[in-house]
């Protein structure tokens, strides 16, 4: 006869590697992990670059400093993952595996860790975008930049901003679009002065 009860139970194997897994493996996982990313975190950059952009020659683009932030993040990741990994060694060292676990692998337990890893990964990257959207226009609240000077910033801290350029858009229109969505600015419309309504008697009063 069919039983649920029995064909949904876990095997004592499965359900005492979930109680106890192997610490020490896993530790180990998560300090590769964590190895990974301060190694991907460290920025070489091409010396030509540098030579170029020290003759002038070639500006540094405006959303490298996101990728800045982003690897920011990434050293805390790297840090945070190498020193849990390396505390659930010294765990595992003093919590010995049953004996019917010796020897077994715990996968889905490394499962998790990577796609821990992989979720924080895509969480610091859109943090990175909120954070460098923050400090632009923290700076812009203070220094009032002249994009007009320099349209190739503007532009860019327009595609920062999700900004896009519209069929009916003019330089000063998308410069203003700019400045209201950093620098919190009203609408050019909304500054200025109503026109004054004068009826006819007051009119003809002011002119005797």
């Amino acid at each position: 006869m069919f039983d649920p009860g029995t064909a949904l139970a876990v095997p004592p194997a499965a359900a005492s590697g979930i109680a106890s897994p192997d610490w020490v493996t896993i530790g180990l996982v998560m300090a590769i992990v964590g190895s990974f990313l301060l190694a991907n975190s460290i920025l070489f950059r091409r010396p030509r670059l540098l030579v170029r952009e020290r003759f002038g020659q070639e500006t540094p683009k405006f959303r490298s400093i996101r990728e800045y932030i982003f690897h920011r993040l990434q050293v805390n990741l790297g840090f945070g993952f190498l020193l849990a990994g390396f505390g659930l060694q010294l765990y595992g060292r003093h919590s010995p595996l049953p004996p019917e676990m010796q020897g077994t692998f715990p996968a889905m337990w490394i499962g998790l860790v990577v796609v821990l890893a992989a979720t924080l990964l895509l969480v610091s990257w859109w943090w990175s975008l909120f954070a460098f959207r923050r400090y632009v226009r923290q700076y812009c609240h203070t220094h009032r930049p002249d994009f007009e000077a320099d349209l190739a910033l503007a532009r860019e801290v327009g595609d920062l901003f999700g900004l896009t350029t519209h069929a009916d858009d003019t330089v000063q229109s998308y410069l203003a679009r700019v400045r209201q969505e950093v620098c919190d600015e009203p609408r050019a419309a909304s500054r200025a002065a109503p026109p004054l309504e004068l009826d006819e008697p007051e009119l003809e009063e002011g002119l005797a």
